[in-house]
């Protein structure tokens, strides 16, 4: 078994009971480009991004980050693979980007949500141990239609083809049911005209309520309205930037 993490606050509390390897997804795929034309390239052009975006995460982004993603590239026709992630749009672009890597693999791919109960603010981190042991007992096997359409949804998602995904999200819905909550946020979060898109436009109306430029306060607040983002600080930080605010 492999499974694969949705980052390393899951992986901190995955219970040991739960057997098999696993690979934590440490990207943020959400956030700046990924346009290219192979894999290879798009690591060159991420691997770029965050040495500007995020400085610290340079040096080890071939280790830490590309290193995982080919463990993933790499399970054989034997192995199953389970796939934890939430239904925010931030983990479920992650999400299609691994079961694009995972094209070509022909054994078998669970996907594991969190339960009811865990808020979309929080997600994994809602739940304890025994919770997570009970989401991986009831992991969903993804037919094969699944699988195309969420490994497809990357290829919507990295050539900004929104049109295409809102039908086709809606068009799965019953089976998929958090895919279009999703592929509508991101499809909000586009800028057109004079409007720069939901998420920066959501922040300024924070930050005008609240009178406050303390960043603690503001990306609580992001968090807690807009949880379907699923942005990290690291992101909201980079939007209030880009709208004049530097905490």
């Amino acid at each position: 078994m492999l499974h694969i993490l949705n980052g390393d606050v899951l992986a901190s509390i995955f219970p040991p009971s739960v057997p098999g390897k696993v690979a934590i997804v440490r990207e943020a795929l959400i956030d700046g480009p990924i346009a290219a034309h192979s894999i290879e390239e798009l690591w060159l052009i991420r691997s770029k991004y965050v040495s500007q975006a995020y400085p610290e995460s340079t040096p080890t982004y071939f280790e830490k980050v590309v290193g995982e993603f080919e463990r993933i590239m790499t399970a054989t026709s034997d192995t199953e693979v389970y796939c934890w992630f939430e239904k925010d749009l931030f983990c479920q672009v992650n999400l299609w980007f691994v079961l694009y890597l995972l094209k070509k693999h022909k054994g078998k791919i669970f996907l594991v949500l969190p339960n009811e109960k865990a808020s979309l603010e929080k997600g994994f981190s809602d739940m304890n141990e025994l919770e997570l042991e009970k989401a991986y007992r009831n992991a969903q096997l993804l037919n094969t239609n699944k699988k195309h359409v969420l490994s497809h949804m990357w290829e919507l998602y990295q050539n900004r083809q929104i049109n295409e995904a809102m039908t086709l999200s809606a068009q799965v819905e019953p089976e998929l049911p958090f895919l279009y909550p999703a592929v509508k946020a991101w499809q909000e979060s586009i800028p057109h005209d004079e409007y720069p898109g939901k998420p920066i436009a959501a922040l300024k109306e924070i930050i005008a309520e609240l009178g406050t430029d303390d960043f603690g306060i503001l990306y609580r607040t992001f968090h807690r309205r807009y949880p379907i983002y699923g942005y990290g600080d690291l992101q909201v930080k980079n939007l209030i930037d880009k709208i004049g605010n530097k905490p």
